[in-house]
């Protein structure tokens, strides 16, 4: 049960790698995270049980006025229970309290809990980038909505 969401901690970055390992179908390397993790512009956040470990995390960066998501990912044994949803909100919140407009990300076409996470807070897909996934060829979805709508 996730008892808090929180900004992510250097001491996360372990099961964070672990969580990315998991469910990424080209994970990011361990390096990257550390190096988000020192950023305090970044938006990277975890949603953890029992105020240690993190179940999943989110890292965003911001530009002029709009919030583009990186990384988004739930541990597989905690997917399907809003988990993904209440930590994409919160960062949604914490980038409209920072006057951040709108948001924006690329998803893999086949991310179906993903994309009804998106759908669900309010984004639309705007276009498609083919071929996007080096791993696979697999199309990307460019999903862009408002936060104040959402």
């Amino acid at each position: 049960m996730v008892q808090e969401i929180r900004r992510a901690r250097e001491a996360d970055l372990k099961e964070i790698f672990a969580i990315e390992t998991a469910v990424q179908k080209a994970p990011w390397a361990e390096s990257v995270f550390a190096d988000i993790q020192r950023d305090e512009d970044a938006y990277f956040f975890v949603a953890d049980e029992g105020g240690s470990r993190p179940v999943a995390f989110l890292i965003a960066i911001s530009g002029d006025d709009f919030l583009e998501i990186l990384n988004f990912a739930v541990a597989p044994a905690s997917q399907r229970q809003g988990i993904g949803g209440r930590l994409f909100q919160y960062v949604l919140n914490e980038a409209s309290k920072a006057g951040i407009s709108s948001v924006r990300l690329e998803v893999r076409e086949s991310n179906a809990p993903a994309i009804a996470i998106y759908t669900a807070s309010g984004l639309e897909v705007v276009g498609m980038r083919k071929g996007y996934y080096n791993d696979n060829g697999e199309n990307a979805l460019l999903m862009t909505g408002e936060i104040s709508l959402i």
